[in-house]
């Protein structure tokens, strides 16, 4: 039985609550290789100005039992797990003031007019819970604060079978049961569930939110209650010497949704409202920049009309737990005394794997009802639903598959030379079409995927995916003068150590967008105008800055070359056969070697003092990374920059 208390928290300091500027709404601006910073919390970090923390009650109770019966060894027991999170979470607290969404030139053009392509702030909504009704000025913040209750439970079975003395089986299933998490105060839950209709966009359109009980499945959403994980595996010591041995497996294994996935839902109504102003909105032809919080809904007195439509957090209620599926295997043997060679192929495929996506998009009414929903007075923006914007879903559109090959040569103690080492080989290769849940890498221009209907359009590389990686690392205890060396020798000539880390690697893919045509928050992928090479293979000065290069020359391409003819913007298939796939480009790679010299004086027995010399990056070798927050078509050129440099460290430890 185990129960901790953890108390973590992250709170926004002694700032006043104020509007957060910056040039896009999705990523960190920047010019010359530089980011830019503009006024309020975390400049560099758009929405992420969040206090968050407080104490987290987690209890469990595992129970674990073990019997052999001739040539089997039977384990099975099961586990309960009871967590109340206690947290607050500001999301929005301080409100997100966007000069631009995709578009860098829309951003820096209303930054000098001065007025807003975006607002978007928590308020309290007075149990409101869509536009049109009216609330009391001045507006306030919501509650921030909730206690979220998870129960969980698992059971698990497995037989270790020695089928014969050089080969044993393993065969085993474990049961996963995550409980849908509640607040201790049910009426403050709330979620979007989806209403009638034979597509999901018709669903979309009547849908609507549901409070505490009247949810789905009587809950915040259903229970996913077939977890069943099966385990196999088997070891085969091929010689019976111990020295040389064949080992595999399969299985699968599930993830619960992850705190952010499903807490956000507190940004629901009616307790809480993220209202979401664009210029157009009724009464709101432009959105001057303010210094208030609140923005139009700032006033001292009288009453207002909610204009925004509600920010959802939706959790699709019939999501499911996201699990993969695992293999592997591998050849070891020792090629000397204490040194193991081996040949490992490592597998996975990740499935509905935890997506972030607006489902509810500008113009998707446009798209899918029709022309006469496209734009309308009762309409501007064209949704599927207009009471809610956006509609950011949480579901399990995601998928990946990983496979490796893996070499490798270990040693503890390489013909009694007191080295250790390690060296290790890999060539993979990753795929996916969601490469994060939340998007949050600095080349992710859009939320989720391009196609939320369509989630094999985004099947690329991932964002990690690293062809050729190498790491190699060593300790060595210098065995000269040690033990059988005089005093002074020992003293002074002994005690050296050297230790040393080399990581090599291919370069990372990234991806080239093209948001010339895009209006609200989605940019497409670069579309070739001509032939163009995608490899990385120039390195002349991009700027007149010295430090920013230019990897991929893409002057003889055009902007704007696909545009969808409903809705004049090109954030809508069907996109054309040739629009550059997820991560098709690829950057430079990356080498680094860290150093550390060690000499120790033994004291007493049972007492060293340790002199630490410790290099980083020891050859002072500055690597070259892509830009990839540029990495948009209209610049003429993917730029890059160059950044490393040495750092030294010199301590003493004493080691008893």
């Amino acid at each position: 039985m185990i129960f901790n208390r953890l108390n973590d928290n992250q709170p926004l300091g002694a700032k006043a609550v104020q509007p957060t500027y910056y040039f896009r709404n999705n990523t960190t601006s920047q010019a010359f290789g530089e980011s830019i910073a503009l006024p309020g919390y975390l400049p560099f970090s758009p929405g992420s100005a969040i206090p968050f923390g407080g104490p987290q009650n987690e209890g469990e109770v595992t129970e674990d039992l073990s019997l052999t019966r001739g040539k089997h060894t039977f384990r099975f027991g099961g586990q309960y797990v009871y967590i109340q999170d206690n947290r607050a979470f500001g999301a929005y607290e301080n409100a997100v003031a966007a000069f631009g969404t995709s578009s860098y030139n829309t951003g820096f053009n209303n930054f000098v007019l001065g007025n807003l392509r975006r607002l978007q702030v928590a308020i309290d909504p007075q149990g409101r819970t869509t536009p049109g009704q009216t609330v009391t000025l001045p507006v306030s913040s919501p509650q921030f604060t909730r206690s979220n209750i998870y129960n969980e439970w698992a059971l698990y079975f497995n037989d270790s079978w020695r089928m014969r003395s050089r080969l044993t089986l393993n065969l085993g299933v474990r049961y996963e049961y995550y409980g849908v998490q509640h607040n201790k105060d049910r009426s403050k839950d709330s979620n979007f569930n989806y209403g009638t209709g034979s597509t999901v966009f018709q669903q979309i359109q009547n849908g609507g939110v549901c409070v505490n009980t009247a949810c789905a499945g009587s809950g915040l959403w259903k229970p996913d209650r077939n977890n069943f994980a099966p385990r196999l595996g088997f070891a085969w010591d091929v010689k019976g010497d111990g020295k040389t041995s064949i080992r595999g497996g399969y299985g699968i294994a599930y993830e619960r949704n992850f705190g952010n996935v499903t807490f956000n839902v507190i940004q629901n109504p009616p307790a809480y409202f993220v209202f979401t102003l664009n210029p157009g909105d009724p009464g709101f032809p432009t959105i001057p920049v303010s210094t208030n919080n609140f923005g139009p809904l700032g006033g001292s007195s009288g009453t207002a009309t909610i204009v925004g439509r509600a920010n959802i957090r939706h959790v699709n209620e019939n999501i499911q737990n996201a699990y993969a599926h695992f293999w592997s295997a591998s050849f070891e043997h020792e090629v000397f005394r204490r040194t193991v060679a081996s040949v490992e192929y490592s597998g996975s495929a990740g499935r509905k794997l935890y997506d972030l996506t607006n489902d509810n998009r500008a113009g998707q009414a446009c798209i899918t009802l029709g022309p006469t929903q496209c734009f309308t007075a009762a309409n501007p923006v064209g949704l599927m639903n207009t009471n809610f914007y956006p509609l950011n879903t949480r579901g399990n559109k995601g998928f990946s598959n990983y496979n490796a090959l893996i070499a490798s040569l270990e040693s503890s103690n390489l013909r009694n030379l007191g080295l250790q080492f390690t060296a290790r080989y890999t060539y993979s290769v990753t795929k996916d079409n969601l490469s994060s849940t939340f998007s949050e890498s600095g080349n992710n221009f859009n939320l989720g995927l391009l196609d939320p209907q369509d989630p094999k359009l985004d099947y690329g590389y991932a964002d990690f995916d690293v062809r050729h990686r190498f790491v190699g690392s060593f300790n060595w205890d210098l065995p000269w003068f040690n033990k059988n060396s005089n005093r002074f020798a020992r003293h002074a000539l002994g005690g050296w150590a050297l230790t040393g880390i080399v990581t090599i690697r291919s370069g990372q893919p990234f991806t080239v967008f093209d948001c010339s045509n895009a209006a609200f928050e989605v940019c497409p992928r670069f579309v070739p105008a001509a032939p163009f090479s995608f490899v990385v293979n120039n390195h002349a000065p991009g700027t007149g800055n010295a430090n920013e290069f230019n990897l991929i020359d893409l002057s003889t391409q055009s902007p704007g070359n696909y545009i969808n003819a409903i809705v004049g913007t090109s954030e809508f298939g069907p996109f054309p056969a040739n629009m550059t796939k997820k991560d098709a480009f690829r950057g430079p790679g990356f080498w680094n070697v860290n150093l550390g010299v060690y000499k120790s004086f033994q004291l007493r027995e049972n007492l060293r003092l340790q002199l630490r010399g410790e290099l980083f990056n020891a050859f002072n070798h500055a690597n070259m990374f892509v830009n990839g927050g540029a990495a948009d078509v209209e610049t003429g050129f993917i730029p890059g920059f160059k950044s490393g440099n040495r750092d030294v460290q010199l301590a003493v430890k004493l080691i008893f």
